[in-house]
């Protein structure tokens, strides 16, 4: 094709390069393309929102099916309580990872350029939003065998959907990034974990206040208190506890480590931790605390074991953070992300914390001053949030905090250490 490609508009009839395809009467979207794609091949469409989405207790369940493409693959957006997303889902009998990518919110009305590209011999899948990539550039997927695709079609309202455009061929991502209207490029970044300015880190330096917990994590004894929620096992070596699970194959084998103290609502917690396993996710829970204000281990809140649901959606509140996510089914993830619990509502999201592949010790730092939580990986803000007490219910105090890991994951730590901390212009 020289570099040509196949564009197909509701209603219209758009030029680029060498031809154009017209996509017939508005009732009837379906698009044939100019040449078949299969092993290799890119999507781009153009989304125009009439309203702004997001996640809350109030929104409703909301799925939105942008494209078709027959035997081979859909995308859709939903709105949840607890998130909004864009997917794209290979049909039945595509041995491909699909991709889905979470956010707190789509805002609107307004407009969203999005490309999807793949070359399955290579496996190579990945996607665009404005140009701000879906999936960490460089992820390597299981090659698979694509079937023939032959034509698009827009589903449900096609007015949601402004443009197609199909060719046969992979693109990288400058060639992707080219393919996206200049003035669409990195708007709305904010949603995909992009900081449109590096945050300023919170000001500790006169503000730590006293040492309210110091634990090595290097022997035993510098355990004792700590308990562990599901299989979870600790081995203390070499200055580090390395934790992994006993049913690293299971869909219950995940754990979380809970230190024993309770921490104020402004407090520091520094740690260092190691990931050793190629594939897992390491989440820290913290200002966790039953409904009441209840310590987590009161015996009348009901019992945890590791799922994730007894957490998330259980007997306590409390935020969490994820920040490595590497999991089987989800390689290359592009955020960390902050949610609120009871709920599992993702309120704000950040660049990755800890690469995939990244085997060096990393320092971490997690500042609750009251109501604004930020956490910081190796000097470098990934998270910045403050809770407005409204939007997910009232923001949250004192409580406990956790280390999580999902069962794939084996990863070390120590040094944990968390300090009080005063008030702004105390």
């Amino acid at each position: 094709m020289s570099g040509c490609a196949a564009v197909i508009a509701a209603a219209a009839v758009l030029t680029l390069g060498c031809y154009a395809v017209s996509a017939g009467a508005e009732n009837s979207p379906a698009v044939v393309f100019p040449e078949p794609i299969a092993q290799q091949g890119t999507i781009a469409f153009e989304v125009r929102t009439t309203k702004a989405f997001r996640t809350g207790p109030d929104s409703e369940a909301v799925t939105i099916d942008l494209l078709e493409i027959p035997g081979l693959a859909h995308c859709r957006f939903e709105q949840s309580t607890t998130v909004c997303k864009v997917e794209w889902l290979w049909e039945a009998g595509v041995e491909a990872e699909g991709l889905t990518v979470e956010i707190p919110a789509l805002p609107g009305p307004d407009t969203y350029f999005v490309l999807f590209t793949w070359d399955a011999t290579a496996g190579q899948f990945t996607g665009y939003v404005n140009g701000v990539p879906l999936r960490l550039p460089g992820t390597e997927l299981p090659p698979w065998k694509s079937p023939v695709a032959t034509e698009a079609r827009l589903a449900g309202k096609a007015a949601t959907v402004s443009l197609v455009s199909a060719e046969p061929r992979y693109l990288d991502p400058r060639h992707s990034l080219e393919r996206v209207p200049e003035g669409l490029r990195g708007h709305r970044s904010e949603l995909f974990g992009v900081f449109a300015s590096q945050p300023q880190t919170i000001d500790i330096a006169s503000r730590r206040g006293e040492l309210l917990y110091a634990s090595k994590l290097d022997t035993p004894d510098s355990l004792k208190g700590w308990v562990m929620e599901g299989p979870g096992l600790t081995a203390c070596t070499d200055g580090w506890m390395e934790m992994s699970s006993q049913r690293p194959r299971g869909p219950e084998g995940h754990s979380v480590f809970w230190c024993p103290e309770t921490f104020p609502e402004r407090f520091v917690a520094e740690w260092e931790m190691q990931v050793v396993s190629e594939t897992g996710l390491c989440i820290v829970f913290f200002a966790a605390a039953g409904p009441a204000g209840e310590d987590i281990f009161n015996p009348t809140l009901p019992k945890r074991t590791g799922i994730f649901k007894h957490y998330t959606e259980g007997g306590i509140n409390c935020y969490h953070i994820s920040y490595f996510a590497n999991t089987p089914s989800a390689p290359g993830r592009i955020t960390s992300n902050i949610r609120k619990n009871s709920g599992f509502y993702l309120v704000a999201n950040g660049p990755p914390g800890i690469a995939p592949g990244s085997q060096n010790v990393h320092r971490l730092r997690l500042v609750k001053d009251s109501d604004h939580i930020q956490l910081q990986v190796d000097d470098r803000v990934v998270i910045d949030s403050t809770d407005d007490g409204r939007s997910y219910g009232p923001a949250l105090g004192a409580g406990k905090i956790g280390l999580r890991q999902m069962q794939w994951t084996v990863a070390r730590y120590r040094d944990f250490r968390v300090h009080s901390l005063h008030a702004g212009g105390e």
